[in-house]
C-alpha cells in the first residue's frame, strides 16, 4: 500500500514534467512546420469542414499524400484540436505531444504489470521501482521528446503499441482484455506505415515468449479480438494490394542494387567475372544486400547513433550534436544487459528480444540509421537502463558506507543533471537556430507574403522540391484567412505530375503559383512576375537592377538568407 501511494505522487510529478517538456513553445520549437505536418493539418481541416480530403476523397482511412499513401488516424486525431484552436502549428502537433505524455504513464503501467509476478524471485528487480525509473527515463528521453514535439504518426503508433502491450499483460490475468489489446495493436496499422512490421515483431514475441499462457486464452475472446483487429486494420492491409505503398519501394535498401557497370569494373580489378567461384563466394547481389542490412542493423547499436551524434543520415530526427540517448545511459544500458542476461526469466527475455529486434524496420531502408523507423527501440532500452540504474544504486548501498553511498548517488544525479542541461540547451536553444533549414523554415513566411491580395493577379515562380511547397499555401491560406480555395475545391487548382521513378509526384501549379526548377538568372521570368529564390543559390550582390527585392527572409538569429522574394522589373 505504501508503494502504491508513493508511486501515485511520483507518477504525477513525472507526468507534469513530461507535459512541460512536450508542450513548452510547441508551436515555435521545432522552428518550422514540415510539409508532412502541414499536409496532416490541412487534410484534417478539410475533413472537418467538408468530410473530404484535399483530393476530394470522402472520409478516407488511407490518405493520398504528395502522390503516395499513408494511414490516416493522425489526421482524424487532429480534427478536434483544429475545431477548437483553428488550423495552426499547435493544433497539428498536439496529438503527438499528448501521445508522448500518455506514453510516460503507459510505460509505468506496462512495466509494473510486466515484472509483477517475478518480484519474489528476482531480488534486484522491484516492480514498483523499475516502473517509476523507466517512466522517469522516458519522460526526459531525447529520442522520445524529439518525436513528441512534432506531428509524427510514429509517436502516436508507439503509444498505441504500449497500450496494446499493457492490455496483453492484463489479459494474462483476465482474458477478456485481449480484445482491448487487439484493438490498440490494430490502430497502429492505421496510424503509421512502418507499424506493419514493428507491430508484427511485438505480436510475434508476445506469442512466442508467453505461448504457454496464450494457448490457454478463452477461445471466444481470441475470435472477437481477431475480428476487431481485422475490421480496424483492413484498410491499411489492403493498401498493399491497391498499390498504395509506393514509397516503401523507394526507401527500401533492396531498390538500390549495384549497377552492372560498377560491378564489372569492381570484378575486373581482380580479373574476375560474373559466374566465377569467387563471384558466388564474395560478390553476389544477395551478399551485397546482406552486408548492407547487417551494417545498418549494427549501426543502430553504435555509440555514434545512440550517444554522440544521433541520426546522422537524417539530422532532423535528432538535436544538434546529441545522440538519441544521454551519454551516461551507456553505463546503465550495459549494466542492465548484464543483469538481465544473468537472470533471463520470461519478462526479461521479452524485453531483451524486443531490444534486439526493434531496429529491423529501419535496417531494411536505404538510410544507414533511421530514428523514426526504429523508435520502438526506446522502450526496451529504457527498461534495460532502468534495471541497470537500480542495480548500480543497490551495489553502492550494499557495498559502501552511508557517506560513500551518498557520494555515489550525488555523482549519478549530477552526471544526469549535467547531461539533461546539455540536451535542453541543444534542443530548445540550438535546434531552432542550427536546424531551421531541416524543418523547412521560410516556407511559412514566403506563403504568408505571397497570399496577400496584391499578389493574386501576379504570376509567381517558386522553386520546386520534394519539400512539396504547395502545401504551405493551402495551410497558411487558411490560417491567414486568405485561402486559395474553399476546402473540397482545392483539387480543382492542382496541376499534379505523377512520378515516373516510383517516388512521390509533384504539384506543378496551384492557382497563380507555378512550382518549377529555377536557376539564376531566371530567364523565364517576365516583367511583373514574382520569383522566389533560395538564399543559398542567390546572394544580394547577384540580384542586380532587373529585380526588386520584396522580402529577404532570414534564418532565426542568423544573417543567412533562407529565401528571397523578388519582382522582375523588365524583360
Amino acid at each position: 500500500m505504501k508503494n502504491i501511494i508513493k508511486d501515485n505522487y511520483l507518477i504525477i510529478v513525472l507526468m507534469l514534467l513530461a507535459t512541460a517538456l512536450r508542450l513548452w513553445k510547441l508551436g515555435e520549437i521545432p522552428p518550422g512546420l514540415t510539409s508532412d505536418e502541414a499536409s496532416l493539418g490541412y487534410n484534417a481541416y478539410s475533413i472537418f469542414k467538408t468530410g473530404r480530403d484535399e483530393y476530394g476523397e470522402l472520409l478516407p482511412i488511407v490518405f493520398k499524400s504528395f502522390g503516395d499513401y499513408k494511414p490516416g488516424l493522425y489526421v482524424y486525431l487532429t480534427i478536434p484540436f483544429i475545431a477548437v484552436m483553428g488550423l495552426n502549428e499547435w493544433a497539428v502537433r498536439l496529438p503527438s505531444a499528448i501521445a508522448g505524455i500518455v506514453a510516460v504513464f503507459l510505460v509505468y503501467m506496462f512495466v509494473l504489470r510486466l515484472f509483477k509476478k517475478d518480484q519474489h524471485k528476482t531480488p534486484h528487480i522491484n516492480h514498483h521501482t523499475i516502473a517509476i525509473v523507466a517512466a522517469a527515463m522516458i519522460a526526459v528521453s531525447p529520442w522520445h521528446l524529439q518525436f513528441s514535439r512534432g506531428a509524427w504518426e510514429v509517436n502516436v503508433a508507439l503509444t498505441l503499441t504500449l497500450a496494446g502491450i499493457y492490455y496483453f499483460f492484463t489479459a494474462l490475468y483476465n482474458n477478456k482484455y485481449v480484445i482491448l489489446s487487439a484493438f490498440f495493436f490494430a490502430l497502429t496499422l492505421v496510424t503509421y506505415q512502418g507499424a506493419k512490421l514493428s507491430t508484427l515483431i511485438i505480436l510475434t514475441l508476445l506469442a512466442l515468449v508467453y505461448f504457454n499462457k496464450v494457448k490457454r486464452f478463452n477461445l471466444k475472446a481470441i475470435i472477437i479480438s481477431i475480428v476487431v483487429a481485422l475490421v480496424i486494420a483492413l484498410p491499411a492491409l489492403t493498401s498493399f494490394s491497391k498499390g498504395q505503398t509506393g514509397r516503401l519501394s523507394v526507401f527500401s535498401v533492396f531498390s538500390y542494387p549495384r549497377s552492372e557497370e560498377y560491378l564489372n569494373d569492381f570484378l575486373r580489378q581482380d580479373k574476375e567475372k560474373v559466374g566465377d567461384f569467387k563471384y558466388y563466394l564474395y560478390h553476389t547481389e544477395g551478399l551485397n544486400f546482406l552486408r548492407g542490412v547487417m551494417g545498418r542493423y549494427f549501426n543502430h547499436f553504435s555509440t555514434r547513433f545512440l550517444f554522440f551524434e544521433g541520426d546522422y543520415s537524417n539530422p532532423r530526427h535528432s538535436p544538434p550534436n546529441h545522440g538519441m540517448l544521454f551519454i551516461p545511459d551507456i553505463i546503465f544500458l550495459i549494466t542492465g544487459l548484464i543483469v538481465i542476461l544473468k537472470d533471463l526469466k520470461r519478462p526479461s527475455l521479452f524485453i531483451l528480444l524486443w531490444f534486439l529486434l526493434s531496429p529491423l524496420p529501419a535496417v531494411l531502408s536505404r538510410d544507414q540509421v533511421h530514428a523514426v523507423r526504429s523508435l520502438n527501440f526506446i522502450i526496451p532500452a529504457v527498461v534495460i537502463m532502468s534495471i541497470g540504474f537500480i542495480y548500480l544504486l543497490k551495489v553502492a548501498k550494499n557495498n559502501c558506507n552511508k557517506i560513500l553511498a551518498g557520494v555515489v548517488y550525488f555523482i549519478l544525479f549530477l552526471v544526469y543533471l549535467v547531461s539533461f542541461i546539455y540536451y535542453f540547451d541543444s534542443y530548445y536553444v540550438h535546434l531552432p537556430v542550427h536546424s531551421a533549414k531541416l524543418w523547412h523554415f521560410g516556407n511559412k513566411e514566403v506563403a504568408l507574403e505571397l497570399l496577400k491580395k496584391e499578389y493574386r493577379d501576379k504570376k509567381v515562380l517558386y522553386p520546386q522540391s520534394y519539400q512539396q511547397p504547395y502545401v504551405y499555401f493551402l495551410f497558411y491560406g487558411v490560417k491567414s484567412g486568405r485561402p486559395l480555395a474553399a476546402p473540397g475545391e482545392v483539387k480543382n487548382l492542382f496541376s499534379f505530375k505523377e512520378s515516373t521513378s516510383g517516388d512521390v509526384g509533384l504539384v506543378e501549379k496551384i492557382g497563380n503559383i507555378s512550382f518549377l526548377p529555377i536557376t539564376w538568372p531566371v530567364g523565364i521570368a517576365k516583367a511583373g512576375d514574382v520569383v522566389v529564390m533560395q538564399g543559398e543559390i542567390v546572394n544580394y550582390d547577384m540580384i542586380g537592377e532587373d529585380f526588386k527585392i520584396i522580402s529577404d527572409i532570414r534564418y532565426p538569429n542568423s544573417k543567412a538568407t533562407a529565401y528571397w522574394i523578388l519582382e522582375k522589373l523588365s524583360n
